[in-house]
């Protein structure tokens, strides 16, 4: 799989639409491009007040804990090759994890820290090579540390909150749905909003996009249990390719993981 990454170029391209008509037109894009999976997403409940951005602030930044683990399978569909692996998965937000993959036998095929440092490869068989992990290791940091910070725009569209932020020839957009049968106790919020998509798109058009389903309460978070990612190779200048995660387990730690966890 050919999929190192050689940067993004730069995109100086003429002064464009006003800021309301690119934000519907990334709306748009957010619901047009999903294509079908076999999942439940959530299903959105109409916002009875609009939204303000410290609140939507505030949601993005608790979308995953802090600090926790995951069990789970991946999926890679590239062209008409399929593998899949088993994974256990470390998170220290907002910057670092740690990562074991086995095949579905219970073998070691890699092992992978990353920290500020970038990427540590502590193990990897001969059939694993660095382009792949690299390629891992970026759609781990799409998934679950991105960040979104202020200042960003919000448009309420009646169902779901969108949210559009621009630096400087990237856009990120994101789908946040209203699902208010799961408040966040934890934070006090009034206005349960979780993400139902995420994409990324630069001047030469999409990066990548995923998907949320299959929601579930795990002690006190609320959770996807399956997230698809859609790669559309322009980053990497590579073909596109489909990362499927099934998480099976969850669970949060409460204090930060050693920092010799992240390190070679």
């Amino acid at each position: 799989m050919n999929t190192d990454s050689h940067g993004l170029r730069a995109w100086l391209g003429p002064p464009g639409p006003s800021a309301f008509v690119v934000l519907a037109l990334s709306v748009l894009l957010l619901t047009a491009c999903a294509e079908s999976d076999p999942y439940r997403r959530l299903e959105a409940k109409p916002l009875e007040k609009p939204i303000s951005t410290q609140v939507v602030s505030t949601h993005l930044e608790i979308r995953w804990p802090t600090q926790f683990k995951t069990v789970q399978t991946v999926t890679i569909d590239f062209g008409p090759v399929t593998k899949t692996f088993n994974a256990l998965l470390i998170i220290q937000r907002p910057g670092k994890f740690r990562l074991q993959g086995m095949t579905e036998q219970g073998i070691k095929i890699f092992e992978l820290a990353h920290n500020e440092q970038g990427d540590h490869v502590l193990f990897k068989a001969d059939e694993m090579t660095d382009q792949t992990i690299a390629s891992i290791s970026r759609d781990i940091q799409r998934v679950y540390l991105t960040e979104v910070k202020e200042p960003f725009e919000v448009m309420n569209d009646g169902v779901f909150v969108c949210v559009q932020k621009d630096h400087f020839d990237l856009r990120t957009s994101l789908r946040l749905a209203y699902f208010p049968d799961v408040p966040l106790t934890r934070y006090g919020l009034k206005e349960p909003l979780f993400v139902d998509a995420q994409e990324m798109t630069s001047g030469e058009g999409r990066l990548y996009r995923f998907d949320q389903y299959e929601w579930a309460a795990t002690a006190d978070y609320f959770i996807p249990h399956v997230i698809v990612l859609r790669d559309s190779g322009r980053e990497s200048k590579s073909y596109p390719y489909k990362l499927t995660i099934k998480i099976s387990d969850l669970a949060v730690r409460d204090t930060p993981w050693p920092e010799k966890t992240f390190k070679p």
